[in-house]
């Protein structure tokens, strides 16, 4: 079966930066986010951190606002304009137009990322066809490796396991990610919302991925696979898995995270392997005292 994938509408989701999941999360943690009420339903949460040498707490927002619906651009200038005039100084921008983060006083200091979006609405056998060729040879080899595969929800006793082989992996690796306490205060917060898929062999654990639900949307958070898990594919059994178990909780698409070409060639080409679409985000904006807005928009 051949698909032309390019016939697909990415759809639209809440990030999830921008959902409660994860404000309660972080408040579990004792590091509450702000929630503002935006035009034409709107929403942001934003972030507050002491940061030298700003005397006030330094405000940023990731992957927002977020509208339900599609809105307009009048509404977008006048959510911006009231983040600028609540000292929001960053914002990881989703999706709002250059030229409105320009007119409300916002200056670009990173060009945009890109990040992949799987659409679950289509069923397994679609996924399989969007696959490319290699990636669903290598799920082949996994499928025959006598491997066990679960899926259950992640539970902060048994499983932090996984989170300290994360923390290894970055070291070793040299990036970082989110704490792994975010990780726990998430599973305790939003109950049965983190789901831990893992491959073992002889009840000895060579690959795990972690998700976090967030409405009808889920976002990759974590992997680690062991070598004998990366000599036969584990992950990509673990995510095709997930991917399955996903639709049949409800969610209709997973984030899978930033595509990085440059630095990270091999999970970027993971991830589109799989029938992943690319999703450009907004690039990150800066707003000091001496930035202007415009007079209207």
């Amino acid at each position: 079966m051949k698909i032309d994938q390019s016939t697909f509408q990415t759809p639209h989701h809440q990030p999830l930066q921008q959902h409660p999941h994860f404000a309660a999360a972080l408040s579990g943690m004792g590091q509450p986010m702000t929630s503002y009420f935006l035009p034409e339903d709107g929403s942001a949460q934003v972030f507050s951190r002491q940061v030298w040498p700003f005397r006030k707490p330094f405000k940023m927002m990731s992957r927002g606002p977020f509208w339900p619906t599609p809105s307009s651009e009048k509404a977008q200038y006048d959510a911006i304009c009231m983040l600028r005039d609540e000292n929001v100084r960053v914002i990881n921008a989703e999706d709002v137009a250059p030229d409105i983060l320009i007119a409300a006083g916002y200056r670009q200091i990173m060009t945009p990322a890109s990040v992949a979006v799987m659409d679950l609405r289509h069923g397994p056998d679609v996924r399989r066809a969007l696959m490319s060729i290699k990636w669903r040879n290598a799920l082949r080899k996994a499928e025959s490796a006598d491997l066990r595969i679960s899926t259950r929800s992640y539970q902060n006793t048994t499983d932090k396991w996984l989170l300290d082989e994360d923390e290894k992996q970055q070291a070793a690796r040299g990036y970082r990610a989110l704490p792994a306490a975010v990780t726990q205060a998430y599973s305790v917060m939003n109950k049965g919302q983190a789901i831990i898929v893992t491959a073992s062999r002889v009840a000895v654990p060579i690959a795990a991925m972690i998700f976090l639900r967030h409405g009808a949307a889920a976002t990759y958070h974590i992997g680690w696979t062991s070598d004998e898990g990366r000599a036969c594919n584990a992950h990509n059994l673990c995510l095709a898995t997930a991917m399955d178990s996903l639709q049949d909780l409800g969610t209709d698409v997973l984030d899978l995270g930033s595509i990085d070409t440059v630095t990270s060639p091999g999970i970027a080409r993971f991830k589109l392997g799989a029938g992943a679409q690319v999703k450009t985000l907004g690039g990150t904006w800066l707003h000091l005292g001496c930035f202007r807005k415009s007079a209207s928009y």
